[in-house]
């Protein structure tokens, strides 16, 4: 069954009543399940991040009196702690060497080369021959500093690199079906789990799989603790039936590597932490274990993402695709059936206005 189920990438169009405000609801940044998330350019985010720096500088010498020396010396060590997040590896066999010591921690594996950089798409060798080489390159030249910075926002989360120019580096590519560089390959348990190819999109999707497979969330938050994960019938029976009639039970119903469920899912998080008491969450998937595959069955379910709408454990509703206008759209639809309204959006804190004489 589960050979017939083809990613849902249909846009299902749900009428909203205009008297019913639509929340805010901004979705997460994917820093390792960042939950803030506006997508941002890696030179708005280095800016943002030494403007951080600065402020702390002068606010640690204005208390404590730090002298440059060591304000060197802490940046230096912070630089190394950094930097050693993320294991420097020179062969496949090294690798799985790795994948054993992680047991169940998720491992991201980043292979890339200082000599090529490819987007990944079928054009790759035609368009080598229209650009200058250093104009292709220049996209690839943050990677290391990008996944240094999500390791050291991942404390639960093994980061592995292999540079494909060291020794070593060319059969370890074959020996892990690479040919497109930069690659990253997310793992567990000896488990290859996904593959992002190229460096198109590669930013959002090494914070969208991280957010994904781990369970890690920025500021100390676990992803589990707004999207409960549904293993068995036993657990998702009882899930379906132990909430509030005036709560819509909302399951997300996908498979592990498929990429439209995987993109989906940082807003569904979001969601979640916005629409607490207006509508719960839960993921399923379908492809986890037998007991997900009969769920799937019973629910005639033959396109993911589908998210099946549940009130007092019968199905109400449900939604496919992984358009997160639409699924607001079509939450929002189900409680304003009911006369429910949703949850005022957040209090944004503004700054005071002087009054003039």
């Amino acid at each position: 069954m589960l050979s017939q189920l083809l990613p849902s990438h249909r846009r299902v169009q749900a009428p909203v009543s205009s008297s019913i405000a639509t929340p805010s609801v901004t979705a997460p940044r994917c820093t390792c399940g960042g939950i803030s998330y506006v997508t941002r350019s890696l030179a708005q985010r280095s800016a943002g991040r030494r403007s951080t720096v600065r402020t702390k500088a002068v606010s640690s010498v204005s208390t404590e009196q730090e002298t440059d020396k060591e304000a060197f010396e802490r940046r230096v060590k912070e630089s190394q702690r950094v930097e050693e997040r993320v294991k420097l590896i020179a062969s496949s066999q090294e690798f799985h060497d790795e994948l054993e010591q992680a047991g169940k921690k998720l491992v991201v594996l980043e292979i890339d080369s200082a000599q090529v950089c490819q987007t990944g798409l079928k054009e790759e060798a035609e368009s080598h021959w229209k650009v200058d080489k250093a104009d292709t390159i220049g996209p690839c030249q943050e990677l290391k500093h990008l996944l240094q910075r999500t390791a050291r926002d991942c404390p639960d989360v093994q980061f592995v690199h292999i540079d494909a120019d060291e020794t070593g580096g060319d059969q370890a590519c074959k020996d892990l079906g690479v040919d497109v560089l930069p690659t990253l390959q997310f793992w567990r348990e000896g488990k290859k789990l996904w593959e992002h190819r190229g460096i198109l999109h590669l930013q959002q999707d090494l914070g969208e799989g991280v957010l994904w497979y781990g369970d890690t969330a920025a500021h100390g938050l676990r992803a589990s603790e707004y999207v409960q994960d549904l293993r068995t019938r036993a657990e998702f029976e009882r899930y379906i039936k132990g909430t509030d009639s005036k709560v819509l039970t909302v399951v997300d119903v996908s498979l592990e590597s498929a990429a439209p469920c995987i993109r989906i899912f940082a807003a569904v998080l979001a969601l979640a932490r916005s629409f607490k008491g207006y509508a719960n969450f839960a993921r399923l998937l379908g492809d986890a274990n037998s007991e997900g595959q009969e769920i799937m069955q019973q629910y005639n379910v033959k396109e993911v993402p589908c998210f099946l709408f549940f009130r007092d454990g019968k199905e109400v509703g449900r939604h496919y695709g992984s358009s997160r206008g639409d699924l607001i759209g079509q939450i929002l639809q189900q409680q304003a059936a009911l006369g429910i309204q949703p949850p005022p959006p957040p209090v944004r804190a503004t700054r005071p206005r002087k009054v003039g004489r």
